[in-house]
């Protein structure tokens, strides 16, 4: 095993967290007018994942390999787990937040669509 139990964690931290690098970089200045929302949302997938997490694992719907992971509980919920969490939210928060001030800034009057679509009254 290359990675050993830094496996997951590495996985978390390049596929997700490139993305939240990439959101931030491009578009700062939008997600820092949206921080707040990205927060709240941040805070209810750590409560979800705090309150999911334990139930699946307890019931067999998933586990995790010891030789992929620490093996730390956090309120039952596997570390890497609650890390891949607030990647992920914060991740799917911003890209969301980005593609709805893109589609707000794309918004076309009726006059605008009309013209667009050929009809001209």
């Amino acid at each position: 095993m290359i990675l050993g139990v830094f496996s997951y964690l590495f996985t978390i931290i390049v596929f997700a967290g490139i993305a939240i690098l990439i959101e931030w970089k491009l578009f700062p200045a939008i997600l820092k007018k949206y921080a707040k929302i990205i927060g709240i949302v941040l805070i209810v997938g750590i409560i979800s994942t705090l309150i999911g997490e334990p139930i699946a694992l307890q019931l067999g719907i998933w586990s995790y390999s010891s030789e992929k992971t620490f093996g730390i509980y956090v309120f039952g919920a596997e570390l890497e787990t609650l890390i891949y969490a607030m990647f992920v939210f914060v991740a799917i928060a911003s890209a969301t937040i980005i593609g709805s001030q893109y589609e707000d800034a794309r918004k076309l009057t009726v006059r605008e669509f009309k013209s667009k679509i050929g009809i001209f009254h």
